[in-house]
């Protein structure tokens, strides 16, 4: 198992100065609103993604000033989507707890999310570089842009491997690569480098969904959410598309009935049972390892041992978390 401090030694100084900083953003002199930002401090995670705008930052010396805030914009956007994911997708755990829409409703919820994201505006407003302004604001797009495209696979009647890394480029891996190609840029990074670093970032936000997808098939005591949650929901990813995509057996009932949200909870057993035992885990994993592969060797030279083994355990974490 991958020790967290491992990955952000080379920025630990920097690390502990962010999160006195992100902690500091989550209260307002409205109380209404300072209850909800308050519920929501106590539901950040491991901050993956600021340490890595942190740690590509440190490949070009000290971390400059408009780093922080980049880092801040880019955790305070990813809360913000997951509140509205959350009420999207009616779920009522978040990392273990009650989301938003549970703890309040479905209107505070929405509301909180948007204010979230209007925090997340105002960081990245404070870097003072238009490229920045102009990347979070089309990230934006591009993520409400996943998760339409998500809802619209409901109405295909096939399964595509395209279409699944479509999808998560768009709703995962595209918040991740902001973190590395603008943290890049705004330490001085030449523009070969910044695309490097960008593909890094969306390799790894590739690996984390497969990651996340294959943990899907095993019931979890952290979120609580059994196994074959994603296909109640009507989403079909890697293991399963890869599965029933190479069997001879037509699974075009139960497709059907997954994509309507209709399934019964013998046919998502039934599929559940039959990527575990047909090699759907064994593919997305290999997906995987290729990915990673291609994100090490894609890193700029210069980098030195230090952090390029950061990277490298950061890539580690990703892919071997078990939540």
């Amino acid at each position: 198992m991958v020790d967290i401090k491992q990955i952000y030694a080379p920025v630990e100084t920097e690390f502990d100065e962010f999160r006195t900083r992100y902690s500091q953003l989550f209260s307002c002199p409205n109380p209404a609103v300072d209850v909800l930002l308050k519920f929501l401090s106590r539901r950040n995670g491991k901050l993956m993604r600021p340490m890595l705008v942190l740690l590509v930052s440190k490949c070009y010396g000290t971390v400059p000033e408009s780093a922080y805030h980049l880092a801040a914009a880019v955790e305070l956007l990813h809360q913000g989507s997951l509140i509205h994911d959350d009420v999207v997708d009616e779920s009522d755990k978040r990392r273990g707890r009650r989301s938003a829409n549970a703890a309040f409703d479905n209107r505070i919820a929405v509301l909180l999310g948007d204010y979230v994201v209007s925090m997340a505006l105002r960081e990245i407003a404070a870097t003072n570089d238009l490229r920045s302004v102009d990347s979070l604001s089309r990230l934006i797009g591009t993520l409400s842009e996943g998760e339409i495209n998500q809802l619209n696979a409901l109405n295909y009647p096939s399964l595509s491997e395209d279409t699944y890394f479509d999808i998560i480029s768009k709703k995962t891996a595209v918040l991740f690569q902001c973190c590395t190609s603008l943290s890049a840029l705004l330490s001085g990074a030449s523009e070969s480098d910044a695309a490097a670093f960008n593909h890094f970032g969306k390799v790894a936000g590739l690996c984390f969904q497969i990651m996340d997808d294959i943990l899907d098939y095993h019931d979890s005591a952290e979120t609580g959410k059994p196994s074959g949650n994603d296909l109640k929901e009507g989403k079909f990813t890697l293991p399963a598309i890869y599965a029933l995509t190479h069997s001879n057996r037509d699974w075009s009932d139960h497709i059907k009935a997954v994509r309507s949200l209709s399934a019964t909870p013998e046919q998502i057993r039934d599929i559940t049972d039959y990527t575990l035992s047909n090699g759907g885990i064994d593919y997305a994993l290999a997906k995987m390892e290729e990915l990673k592969k291609q994100a090490i060797t894609g890193l700029p030279a210069f980098i030195s041992n230090e952090l390029r083994s950061s990277f490298e355990c950061y890539l580690e974490l990703i892919t071997n978390r078990s939540k």
